[in-house]
């Protein structure tokens, strides 16, 4: 095993000219980018060539429209039944009185993971019924429960099949990469040509985005069962199906409920973006904040849907919990046999059975008392005023600094001269850039699929479009990554200022993401640039908290070496710190820059050009053939600069980065 001391030995003894060069090429790429930038060049003569673009949106749109017409009879039940479930399970909880829920949730909690689960969960739910958003909770809970049953029903079987049969798991894996690296919004518009705008619509499009975790999950777990404990069940004369039923399911419980915990997650994640399909609650509030520019309900009802969230997170990580470990049960007894209600009903507690009793009054007697059956508006409160007071104050009184950033730093010094350089290139440069980039950092397949995916941009018509995007997501990547690893480092080594930073961050990456919108707008205005601006502040969490990670975990020997040869603490950071942290950090950055790609779709809602507004318009013309096409662009664009920063992230030596 190489010694911490011998790394960095390693990496003081190793060359730099190496990276001189590739310091000085980047310093020249961008000097000439900035002199294009600000000298208004000539871009024209880099596009990708008209005559050889072909119409494949018409296909599409043909095809999915035959699809809706033709298929109708049978899209249309299955809406009838969907919207049906989603209404009863609505009517159910909004009949149950208020009380009645907290009770239970309350419980509930108590029993699944202590005081600390029951009590957070009984007042997160208080908070939300008394801050006015009650009923649009209980609507966006109803949607979310139909639709993780109907991914649980569908993927648990899928993933069942994928761990016996490694061929299936081959076809599977490229689908369900691509399903969660396709935008959002793309699944959007089919979703509105097989069952129009309903709540139908909004189940569909929760399934298809959130169902991956659990199939992935579920095939995880029973290839993880013990090779011995199948064997020996088989040996005593157990079917494959009696296998999978009482020994392979039950052992991989807990590797199955992360799956439907993450599936429960995906689904609230979609909340915001089903609204727009004929789906209410918390995500209708959302949008109709956006559209008013109100933060003060922006923000109140984005703190709706992260409480509900970590209740619902919380809850279904107690319940993997819970689940048997992986070992090997007793075969010699009889698992097989059923319990009549009166067994199940002598073995309960009697404390449970008080609770239930208990339970039923109060929900009897809440139902006959008015203030128990609907919360009494004088309880109710709204913080709406005071946060935009907060936020206009801000606006007039920060404008400065705002304006600075927006026009000097993201326009002039990031987006400008990056996106003029890349339009001034000819398309063959641009693609041979790319590959070469692809290859010394993630091998020749990566470069393959570089360049196949530029090709695909420019055979679709989208050349201008893909180079536009690719711009604003390295200009908000490129200053993400610098004030997240300025910030992490400074928070690897200040404990007062991580316990300032930990709770903002913890904020930052549970807010839905369009919450992040209003005040954006508000503070910078609406455009091109403010779309970098929310996707930079949207993306920095996950590479502050892996550079503090990544330094706090550089062994103690490495930083005791370097002092003992009088480096200072700066050189010790630089020097040592950092290139032994960089595989951690890297982990952050590609965290970072999937998360940059997702919100470039988002920031198109407030003017940012590029693959995002052609998937937002497409998405309002019900254009599904160009929407898709983009969708699959930006999905090759991500898979690319993924593949790129996971080899970096992966090195198994930090010291092989600076040969």
């Amino acid at each position: 095993m190489i010694r911490a001391e011998t790394l960095q030995f390693r990496y003081i003894r190793e060359p730099r000219f190496k990276w001189a060069l590739w310091v000085a090429a980047a310093a020249a790429c961008y000097g000439l980018a900035y002199t294009l930038a600000t000298t208004n060049a000539n871009t024209d003569f880099g596009n990708w060539p008209g005559t050889w673009e072909l119409p494949m949106q018409e296909p599409i749109d043909v095809a999915f429209d035959w699809v809706g017409d033709t298929f109708a009879w049978f899209f249309n039940p299955i809406s009838d039944v969907i919207a049906g479930g989603v209404s009863a399970i609505n009517a159910f909880l909004l009949w149950l009185p208020w009380p009645t829920v907290l009770a239970i949730v309350l419980i509930g909690g108590l029993k699944l993971g202590g005081r600390m689960l029951g009590l957070v969960s009984f007042a997160s739910l208080l908070f939300i019924g008394l801050n006015g958003f009650w009923d649009s909770a209980v609507l966006t809970m109803s949607v979310v429960v139909v639709s993780v049953l109907i991914a649980v029903g569908i993927g648990v079987p899928i993933g069942i099949l994928a761990a016996f049969s490694n061929r299936f798991e081959a076809i599977v894996r490229p689908i369900l990469d691509t399903m969660q690296v396709l935008p959002a919004f793309v699944y959007f518009i089919p979703a509105l040509v097989l069952f129009g705008v309903s709540g139908a619509a909004g189940v569909f499009l929760t399934v298809v985005y959130s169902i991956p975790p659990v199939i992935r999950l579920t095939n995880l777990g029973i290839r993880q069962v013990p090779q011995a404990v199948v064997e020996t069940a088989h040996s005593h004369g157990s079917t494959t199906f009696q296998t999978l039923l009482h020994v392979q399911l039950p052992l991989a419980k807990s590797s199955i409920m992360m799956g439907v915990n993450q599936t429960i997650m995906m689904a609230v994640a979609m909340v915001i973006i089903t609204a727009l399909v004929g789906v209410g609650g918390l995500g209708w509030d959302v949008w109709l904040a956006l559209r008013e520019v109100d933060a003060g309900d922006g923000l109140q009802s984005g703190i709706a849907i992260v409480l509900l969230a970590i209740v619902l997170d919380r809850f279904s990580y107690a319940f993997a919990q819970s689940g048997p470990k992986a070992s090997a049960p007793d075969t010699g007894e009889d698992q097989s046999g059923e319990k009549t209600a009166g067994d199940i009903i002598r073995q309960m507690p009697s404390q449970s059975i008080l609770l239930m009793v208990g339970i039923g009054l109060l929900t009897v007697l809440s139902v006959l008392i008015a203030p128990l059956r609907d919360i009494p508006e004088e309880l109710t409160f709204s913080l709406t005023d005071q946060i935009n007071m907060v936020f206009d104050w801000m606006a007039v009184h920060i404008h400065f600094a705002t304006s600075w950033s927006r026009d000097v730093l993201f326009r002039e010094f990031g987006y400008a001269p990056i996106n003029t350089f890349f339009l001034w290139l000819p398309w063959p440069a641009l693609m041979l850039i790319a590959a070469g980039a692809a290859y010394f950092t993630a091998g020749w397949r990566i470069a393959l699929l570089a360049v196949g995916g530029l090709a695909f941009a420019g055979v679709g018509g989208l050349w201008d479009i893909t180079v536009d995007t690719l711009s604003q997501v390295l200009t908000a990547g490129v200053f993400t990554v610098i004030v997240g690893v300025t910030l992490g480092a400074l928070m690897s080594q200040s404990r007062t200022f991580e316990a300032i930073l930990r709770p903002i961050l913890d904020t930052m990456q549970t807010m839905p993401i369009f919450v992040y919108l209003i005040p954006v707008i508000m503070l910078w205005g609406i455009g091109p640039l403010v779309g970098i601006i929310a996707t930079a502040i949207y993306a920095v969490p996950p590479v502050i908290r892996m550079t503090s990670l990544g330094i706090r975990e550089v062994p103690a020997q490495a930083i005791e070496t370097a002092q003992s040869h009088g480096s200072t603490a700066l050189q010790t950071m630089l020097q040592v710190k950092m290139p032994l942290a960089l595989p951690t950090i890297m982990m952050g950055i590609n965290q970072t820059i999937i998360m940059v790609l997702a919100m470039v779709i988002i920031a198109g809602l407030v003017g940012a050009r590029g693959l995002g507004e052609v998937i937002i318009v497409s998405s309002l013309r019900l254009d599904i053939g160009e929407g898709l096409i983009a969708g699959m662009a930006i999905v090759f664009m991500a898979m690319v600069l993924d593949r790129m920063t996971q080899r970096r992230g992966g090195a198994s030596a930090p010291s092989g980065l600076f040969r």
